[in-house]
């Protein structure tokens, strides 16, 4: 199954490593201008934008830990293509017209919000008829409350908070000794690999020399649409589809093959496999990874692909070597496609600890 992510509706995703030590929900949900993403640890990520209809791009981004007695840690960005930034570049927010202060200093393109700012927007952003507006040098940027309510019903589900004191909606009396408490993140090892980074291409024969069932495992196991392996590799009707093979080293007892798999209107997949360096390693030791790779790096399989062609929302994901194997080491998506080139935040669905070697 392909490494894309639906958005419309709520998912309990359960990820489990190949080593089956660890296994987690995750929560994604979305709804008109409001999403929330809660990863294995249950830190859950609630992101706003304007409306999806308005003419100013802004988005909020909300982040709150799981466990008793946390708090909100905020974060707001624009989408203004300006290219020269004036000399007043304060930026500030107002709440039904209502002065509240300016944002702390710019980070990463994000400006950071005060714990009395956060509260003061959730207020607004739970009830109507409110307007909650971020303005710099004469640009105002409205945030839709569209969806909010549902979004934050879900976080608030997610964490074990309905009916307590910290619950944003749907509070009760309960204080918060109860609620979830926050997964401890699984730990990878990483081990060493060549760092010579030795690769060769391969044919599809030196491909069946060393790893015999691989047409029947890339057709069925990564199952790699685009291309067919059933005529002869150097069949000239294959050139403009030709897969790419290549044999990268990974360590003394290890080879990675990279194998081009499938081609999408905005992206290309990559298959990997884990193959012995023995002569004739055994069909069952040579170890699949994933089809949705986009490149090995210095012991990583790293994958990035986008949602459309404006390139304003992807899905990311990571596969740490830990010197048997390669482990999911990390999953995240972007948010919305709202129009902010490379992705509006990274909400991560998966997280890991990885300690080197």
């Amino acid at each position: 199954m392909r490494f894309y992510s639906c958005l419309l509706l709520l998912l309990f995703i359960t990820v489990t490593t190949q080593n089956n030590v660890y296994a987690a929900k995750v929560t994604e949900f979305n709804y008109k201008d409001w999403q929330v993403v809660c990863d294995n640890t249950l830190t859950c990520r609630a992101v706003g934008y304007s409306s999806e209809n308005g003419d100013s791009d802004v988005s909020i981004l909300l982040i709150r830990k799981a466990g008793a007695n946390q708090l909100f840690t905020a974060y707001i960005k624009t989408n203004d293509q300006q290219d020269e930034q004036q000399e007043d570049d304060t930026f500030a927010l107002s709440i039904n017209h209502q002065f509240l202060g300016k944002l702390k200093n710019k980070k990463d393109e994000a400006y950071r919000l005060s714990q009395h700012q956060i509260s003061q927007i959730i207020q607004a952003l739970k009830g109507k008829n409110n307007t909650v507006i971020f303005h710099q040098n004469g640009k105002k940027w409205m945030l839709s409350n569209s969806g909010f309510n549902a979004v934050m019903l879900k976080m608030d589900e997610a964490q074990g908070r309905i009916g307590t004191v910290g619950a944003v909606v749907k509070q009760g009396n309960k204080n918060e000794s109860h609620v979830y408490a926050p997964v401890p993140a699984p730990v990878i090892k990483k081990a060493s690999v060549s760092t010579s980074e030795q690769s060769k291409k391969l044919t599809l024969v030196e491909v069946i020399k060393i790893f015999p069932r691989f047409k029947e495992r890339f057709d069925k196991e990564a199952d790699c649409d685009s291309f067919d392996l059933s005529n002869d590799a150097e069949d000239s009707s294959m050139t403009a589809f030709q897969p790419l093979f290549q044999l990268i080293k990974l360590d003394k007892r290890h080879n990675l093959l990279e194998a081009s798999c499938w081609v999408a209107a905005y992206n290309d997949g990559r298959a990997f496999w884990v193959i012995p360096t023995t002569v004739k390693p055994h069909d069952n030791q040579i170890k699949f990874v994933t089809n949705s790779g986009s490149y090995y790096n210095k012991g990583e399989i790293v994958a990035s692909l986008k949602e459309r062609g404006l390139g304003d929302c992807w899905n990311r994901a990571s596969w740490t070597w830990d010197g048997q194997q390669f482990l999911l080491s990390s999953e995240k998506i972007t948010g919305i496609c709202r129009g902010f080139i490379g992705g509006t935040w990274n909400l991560p669905t998966f997280v890991s600890t990885i300690q080197t070697r």
